[in-house]
């Protein structure tokens, strides 16, 4: 079992319906522009309650991020300071399904701002080792990509 997969079936607590590729167009950028401060980040995931196993449906949820995390997106996309993106998340060959994404705050020198997403929703993605979140839209573009602090994907959902 790939780390990918295995993080996908620690995370939702079910096998996955369907393992699949990304389309040739979808880059992971060497340097991003850091947008600001991860508020926090809000999605869809139909993974069963990692306390009791209960498969409770499609269940929107909302983690708020600690110090230390970011939020960057494509230098053609906003400004900011041009982050060098970690080679552990450039380099990465698999990325795990935790849902829809349904957009993510984040603070500047300006205050707080809110993303949203938008019909086709866009998905969201973890590194094999659960240290980063991708936003992606239809597998091919990389909409935003959110590191650092002590960021991470457990079987109970993301931390920090």
């Amino acid at each position: 079992m790939s780390r990918a997969v295995k993080r996908y079936v620690d995370f939702h607590q079910h096998e996955p319906k369907r393992v699949g590729d990304f389309h040739r167009d979808l880059v992971i950028p060497d340097r991003m522009v850091c947008i600001g401060d991860a508020v926090n980040i809000l999605y869809r995931s139909d993974k069963k309650n990692p306390t009791t196993g209960t498969d409770e449906g499609w269940i929107d949820y909302i983690h708020d991020h600690k110090a230390g995390v970011r939020v960057h997106v494509p230098i053609n996309d906003g400004y900011g300071k041009v982050a060098v993106v970690p080679a552990s998340i450039r380099g990465a060959s698999e990325l795990t399904w935790l849902g829809h994404c349904l957009g993510f705050s984040f603070a500047d020198d300006d205050g707080e701002h809110e993303a949203k997403g938008t019909k086709p929703l866009p998905e969201l993605y973890t590194t094999a080792n659960g240290k980063a979140l991708l936003v992606i839209q239809d597998k091919r573009k990389l909409l935003a990509l959110i590191w650092g602090g002590r960021l991470g994907v457990e079987p109970r959902g993301i931390v920090n």
